[in-house]
């Protein structure tokens, strides 16, 4: 969609006439001039804080700049309107801004009690304000509020259990938990909440059995892996605690020295996925490549750990297997998101072996993106450059690809 398209997808928002103008030329022009005629337009007109907050979302799902200055606008006609206000927030926080956010979502709070109205269930995202801005006691507060509710969301339950985990209140866990895993006994989450807090106050058997419960109920990857892990710390803590003393300070100390320790756990727990992983590690740096390659396959075999994708992905681009690369790329960066260089520059480095040169070209675009100055990067350029070199009176592979599309 062009810059035009945006903007008349959000100003769509506003009912047709001088409100929709008003708001179109706002966008277009942006400058202060605009947007106070369009506040001067909005006075006269009812529920345009909602029409503004509404094209706020359009914005925000086209990733328009615009956003907050539409919830602003709506805020100035109605100061405590409850979508705006959640909305700001939300922006705020995304932004790092959690002292803002929590401010303004308490004062909407504070308004509706001073003025007995039902306060806004905004509480969840109170708390993950709260949390960002360091305030603990309102971030506090608000998990009480969600624990004792009626009717609360699960996921906001599991949000306020994991902050009662953070802050070791031991209280306010058992009670919460214990809610949680007989409303919901087959629940994954629950139940390693439950088995965490269990462990912690020393009743082991009792935590075995809802961290064994939570691995049968498992099917994501990462909930099987995180239940096996917390079984093994339950059964074996002075491996786990073996464990520990080596991944502290893990990259900064001589893989020749943690290897054989870590070969150790894996001969004793050939299930344990984290201490395939971290053997991985030291072998990669060692330069074992395919014994590296083959630990981090066992990772990827107990827990489909994102890391051990990526680190297989670069390991076999290494060995001169792309194909194998690239699919182990493309899985680590469905698990971790696209904004890590290294992942498009292992996309880059096997797509160019494999000679897809348009997505090669992509790849090193997105890597660029994220650091123009990256050696590695200046590397790749350098032999997609290469091989783009017409050869022998032929056209090179891009401008052939170019003459073919336009054919």
């Amino acid at each position: 969609m062009s810059a035009t398209d945006d903007i008349n997808a959000i100003s769509s928002a506003a009912p047709k006439g001088p409100l929709r103008a008003a708001l179109m030329r706002a966008m277009a022009d942006n400058d202060a001039a605009a947007w106070l005629a369009l506040q001067e337009v909005a006075k006269s007109r009812r529920n345009a804080a909602a029409a503004f907050t509404k094209a706020a979302a359009k914005a925000r799902e086209l990733r328009h700049p615009g956003e907050e200055k539409l919830l602003a606008a709506a805020l100035v006609l109605e100061p405590n309107h409850v979508g705006a206000t959640e909305a700001i927030a939300r922006s705020y926080l995304g932004r790092g801004l959690g002292p803002q956010a929590t401010t303004l979502l308490l004062n909407l709070r504070k308004h509706a009690l001073q003025n007995n109205l039902t306060p806004p269930k905004h509480d969840a995202l109170i708390l993950a304000a709260a949390q960002a801005a360091g305030q603990t006691e309102d971030a506090r507060a608000a998990a009480y509020r969600i624990a004792t509710g009626k009717r609360p969301k699960w996921e906001d339950l599991i949000s306020a259990g994991e902050f009662f985990r953070a802050e070791k209140d031991l209280d306010a866990q058992r009670t919460l938990f214990t809610r949680m895993t007989k409303s919901r006994p087959k629940d994954v989450r629950a139940n390693l909440l439950m088995a965490a807090w269990l462990h912690d106050e020393g009743y082991n058997e009792q935590a075995a059995k809802h961290a064994q419960r939570a691995l049968e109920h498992a099917r994501e990857p990462a909930q099987i892996a995180e239940a096996r892990r917390v079984l093994f710390e339950i059964k074996f803590p002075e491996d786990d605690a073996a464990f520990r003393e080596i991944t502290v300070g893990f990259f900064s100390a001589d893989p020749a020295d943690v290897a054989p320790k870590l070969q150790a756990l894996t001969i004793k727990h050939p299930d344990f996925g984290q201490a395939w992983l971290f053997y991985g590690f030291a072998l990669r740096r060692l330069r074992r490549l395919e014994e590296a390659a083959a630990a981090f396959g066992k990772a990827i075999e107990f827990t489909d750990d994102p890391n051990a994708h990526k680190e297989i992905g670069g390991v076999l681009g290494e060995l001169g297997d792309p194909q194998a690369s690239l699919a182990h790329t493309v899985r680590a960066m469905e698990l971790l998101g696209e904004q890590d260089k290294v992942l498009w520059l292992n996309i880059a480095a096997a797509t160019l072996e494999l000679g897809d040169f348009a997505n090669c070209e992509n790849a090193l675009n997105r890597a660029r993106a994220l650091d123009p100055h990256s050696k590695s990067l200046a590397r790749l350029d350098d032999e997609f450059a290469a091989r783009m070199i017409p050869r022998r009176g032929f056209f090179n592979a891009r401008h052939y690809r170019v003459k073919a599309g336009a054919a």
